[in-house]
């Protein structure tokens, strides 16, 4: 249309056709964009950062959005990558903050979603986890309109204020997104991820970071620049005891000076929790699990000698563990049993509803007006999602972990390659330690007011590697290993 309206007016357009535009605008918007960037950001905060920070924060952002949208392998990547290394967070007004994780996986989600559609192609990869993962979100979905309308309009939608300063609506919306985002992570990863290399660089990217995560919380060395610093919570202990010793298992085709490599890093990460955070029994019991776990489905006879080498440290210290560790749990947690015996039997069985729940958060309202001055938060994942969705939606989550370790337990000796049969084990190993883990605390849906929205940092890698073991189903092959050697 313009060369038309130029050609009219008598100017020639054939040597225009010759420049490449699209080169000279990148270059001419990059260099005005850099400019701007060298006049403002010296003056400029964003939502608390530097200009230089946000600046650089929002070019990775576009470089990521960008890669997602060429290939959704890039976006389970990005899902790692930030809640590892990005801590930047959005501030919601409040105490609380939304972590960068939460929106790129968000991102992630909507893209593959918005994928099918655009394919006329809405189907996922079939499992014994699909039924009862979706039925989990829908319910959690219809979880917060019903603790509106349904129960107490004193407590529910009125947009009272909870201890966070924020309103109660925003603090369920808060909730309601941890608790179908994270199961939709899984999904996403469970349908996506469909040729071996990456696989192995989530191993890598999981284990890499092992040695640096150790120094940064010893104090030694922390880096830290515009909003990227390697943080990797509470769960990952779990995870990287799992892969090394997994790896170091039932993979025969690594070298055997790495597969060592590995399991001295597992022996440091348990150790450095046994002994240096032993009363943190989150940061290193799950852990132990996951090894014990895989070590018995490698080699009964290794299982035991390790439990007898385990009782024998163990008694050798006894009056440090019973008297350090064991006092300082009963010292601070021993009110425990009765917060959980309150929010299931007082309030979930005759207060709210014991079928459907209060919905996202809502046992909480009830026990500040029943109990006021002395309501606690369970720190008890199995006790929040049966006070937050009933027995109903309790029962569809257990049918959904039951789903996820059957798939990866059937699939198990069918691997093609010795490291997908290791990732596979690994990852199963992971699942029951997490399984362990959410009875000492809310690592894998994160309550608003214990960990927190933050918290979802922390939960989202351990989500994405189990979507990362179904996904393996598509790899499947009819061999048939055995699982353990005498």
């Amino acid at each position: 249309m313009i060369d038309d309206g130029l050609q009219r007016i008598g100017i020639d357009t054939t040597p225009l056709h010759r420049v490449r535009w699209t080169k000279w605008i990148l270059a001419l918007a990059a260099i005005g964009l850099a400019g701007w960037m060298g006049l403002t950001a010296p003056r400029l905060y964003v939502m608390g950062r530097t200009g230089f920070e946000f600046l650089f924060m929002m070019i990775l952002l576009v470089i990521g959005a960008v890669l997602i949208f060429y290939r959704l392998e890039f976006g389970v990547l990005a899902i790692v990558a930030s809640s590892f290394f990005i801590r930047f967070t959005f501030s919601t007004g409040s105490q609380s903050a939304v972590p960068i994780s939460l929106l790129v996986s968000g991102f992630v989600v909507a893209v593959w979603v918005l994928s099918m559609l655009a394919r006329r192609k809405l189907q996922l990869a079939p499992g014994k986890y699909v039924a009862p993962t979706l039925l989990f979100i829908l319910l959690c979905l219809l979880s917060v309109p019903y603790s509106w309308l349904m129960l107490r309009p004193d407590l529910f939608g009125n947009g009272g204020t909870g201890r966070s300063g924020m309103s109660f609506t925003f603090v369920q919306l808060g909730g309601l997104a941890l608790m179908i985002l994270l199961p939709a992570v899984m999904l996403m990863t469970a349908n996506v991820l469909k040729k071996e290399v990456w696989f192995k660089i989530l191993f890598w990217i999981v284990v890499a970071v092992a040695i640096p995560e150790l120094l940064s919380r010893l104090g030694i060395l922390r880096l830290s620049f515009a909003g990227i610093a390697l943080n990797t919570g509470a769960s990952y202990a779990l995870w990287v005891v799992a892969f090394t010793v997994g790896q170091a298992l039932f993979n025969t085709s690594f070298p055997k000076p790495l597969r060592a490599a590995l399991v001295a890093i597992a022996t440091i990460w348990i150790y450095y929790g046994a002994e240096m955070g032993a009363t943190w029994f989150s940061g290193w019991m799950p852990a132990a699990i996951a090894l014990m776990f895989l070590v018995f489905m490698r080699s009964r006879a290794l299982f035991f000698v390790l439990l007898i080498l385990g009782l024998a440290v163990f008694s050798t210290r006894i009056d440090h563990y019973v008297q350090n560790i064991w006092n300082d749990a009963v010292h601070y947690d021993a009110n425990r049993f009765e917060i959980w015996q309150i929010i299931i039997f007082d309030l979930t069985l005759t207060k709210t509803n014991f079928l459907f729940g209060a919905g996202p958060v809502g046992y909480l309202p009830f026990y500040e007006t029943y109990y006021p001055g002395n309501a606690w938060v369970s720190h008890n994942n199995y006790v929040d999602i049966f006070a937050e969705v009933g027995l109903v939606g309790f029962a569809i989550f257990l049918w959904m972990q039951y789903g996820i370790f059957r798939s990866g337990w059937d699939q198990r000796r069918a691997m093609p390659t010795p490291f997908l049969t290791a990732f596979n084990y690994s990852v199963l190993g992971g699942f029951t330690g997490t399984l362990f883990a959410m009875g000492l605390g809310d690592w894998h849906i994160p309550f608003v007011y214990n960990i927190g929205i933050p918290g979802f940092d922390v939960a989202v890698y351990g989500w994405l590697l189990l979507g990362a073991m179904l996904a393996l189903r598509s790899f499947r092959t009819n061999t048939a290993p055995t699982d353990a050697h005498a």
